[in-house]
């Protein structure tokens, strides 16, 4: 639990037309004792489904900032920081609940570890399965096993342990962690470029370059929806994601990996776009063609 010596939090989430949970994962929040000594801020990318209103009519305590456009995961985390007090930095989904006791206990561990630059803890899906939210460093092979592998082999480990899988990881999910607001500011916080997905990889790989540990705590667990957050912009999200991809490719591999990767997508997404019989997967698959050839001529390899 915190105490009153205990430093500040800042509760940092973002928001894009999620308000029903949203609302959810703030009346989670507010049920944990240590709520009142949060800051609790919400950063809204142009919701047009009346979240803010409804953040301010049910939650006053909470600091609202409202964003003009879309400004995607990165940078208005990035805006959240700018205005938050805390010196510790809590970062939350809005598809989420959190347990009371949660909060006092991840700073709890982090206070006793202080080479944990970030402390995360497990993740459950809505039905308290289990649900993966860390790996390696992206290569073209941990990719692999992370997209294949990955799942279901913590997932038996998962069960085999019981649930006991406290570690040090290679990066955390954004989904939910703490980290001291200096140290985030001194690795440069969010790359802004990553307008959705990766950001979390790319932050974890920065934030270890510096010495710093990541670790995962079973100790603590939260339930997850996974997938809620960007139900309404599917499309886009997988062009975003796609994006992000190429982007920390070239930021952080080698420029084979990177030609690989790019010649890849082009193929699976040809292929995809060749073989289905809906027009809404044809356009999606040419504007994620579309991209990676422009993002080709940004960065010539």
């Amino acid at each position: 639990m915190l105490k009153h010596e205990d430093p500040d939090v800042s509760i940092i989430i973002v928001n894009h037309n999620n308000r029903t949970y949203l609302l959810q994962t703030l009346e989670s929040l507010f049920q944990d004792p240590d709520a009142s000594k949060c800051e609790m801020i919400v950063v809204d990318n142009a919701s047009d489904d009346d979240s803010v209103e409804a953040v301010r009519r049910n939650f006053p305590a909470v600091k609202v900032i409202s964003l003009s456009e879309n400004a995607g995961y990165a940078k208005a985390n990035n805006r959240g920081v700018e205005k938050a007090s805390g010196r510790n930095l809590f970062f939350l989904n809005n598809d989420t609940n959190v347990p009371a006791g949660a909060i006092g206990k991840l700073l709890d561990i982090k206070r006793n570890h202080p080479y944990f630059g970030i402390v995360a803890p497990l993740i459950n899906n809505s039905d308290g399965s289990f649900q993966l939210s860390w790996g390696k460093d992206l290569h073209l092979h941990t990719e692999v096993f992370l997209k294949f592998v990955a799942e279901k082999w913590h997932r038996w480990r998962y069960k085999r342990k019981k649930g006991r899988m406290n570690r040090n990881v290679e990066w955390v999910s954004g989904a939910c962690f703490v980290i001291d607001r200096s140290l985030y500011k001194q690795v440069g916080g969010f790359d802004e470029k990553f307008f959705l997905y990766v950001e979390d990889a790319d932050l974890g790989k920065r934030i270890r370059r510096l010495g710093h540990k990541i670790h995962l705590t079973s100790e603590v667990r939260i339930i997850h929806h996974l997938g809620q957050s960007v139900a309404k912009m599917q499309g886009r999200a997988l062009l975003e994601a796609k994006r992000s991809q190429l982007y920390y490719y070239g930021k952080h591999n080698t420029r084979w990996e990177l030609i690989v990767l790019r010649r890849y997508l082009l193929l699976r997404f040809g292929l995809k776009r060749w073989l289905s019989r809906k027009n809404e997967t044809k356009e999606i698959c040419a504007r994620i063609m579309n991209m990676i050839r422009e993002f080709c001529r940004e960065d010539p390899a």
